[in-house]
């Protein structure tokens, strides 16, 4: 059973489409807000959770946000964490750019500065923003230092080392 609380009246619960089969609960924005390229945003979802003993959540993308170039950076809600879920999530889209200058009679540059336009990304209150996904809490396991790992094939391969 996942508890929720509504830390704000006009907060939605989280949502499944498919329960059993879909992998994430959906999340939804509290409030309007704008997503400035480039800049983390934390977006408001009102709720607090609290999910079966030992489990918290990992966050993911909805792929209608990831289609629109925003995705999130964080992702872990630790299993005895009861505050509000705060979604933080970037809009990775590139904004045009244009270089203003103003001349003197002489045709000499006075003044420049750069404008920024177009890749602001607003969200309105309601709209699904991202996922959490139960995840099984594993960090009772002792920690035990050794001087040796086992043997793999793999090894220390890694960064595309399977040619992809």
């Amino acid at each position: 059973m996942l508890k929720v609380k509504k830390l704000h009246p006009e907060a939605q619960l989280p949502t499944v489409a498919h329960p059993g089969t879909d992998l994430g609960f959906d999340l939804y924005a509290l409030e309007d807000t704008a997503l400035p390229a480039g800049i983390p945003v934390k977006v408001r979802t009102g709720i607090a959770v609290e999910a079966p003993e030992g489990f918290g959540f990992i966050v993911g993308d909805r792929s209608s946000m990831a289609s629109k170039g925003v995705t999130y950076m964080g992702g872990r809600i630790d299993a005895g964490y009861r505050g509000e879920l705060l979604i933080c999530l970037v809009n990775v889209n590139q904004p045009a750019i244009t270089l203003l200058t103003e001349k003197n009679a002489s045709g000499a540059i006075t003044e420049a500065k750069l404008e920024h336009a177009g890749a602001t990304i607003h969200l309105a209150k309601g709209d699904k923003i991202a996922q959490i996904s139960p995840f099984a809490a594993m960090t009772a396991w002792p920690i035990v230092e050794v001087d040796e790992l086992s043997e793999t094939t793999r090894a220390a391969k890694g960064f595309g080392s399977s040619g992809r």
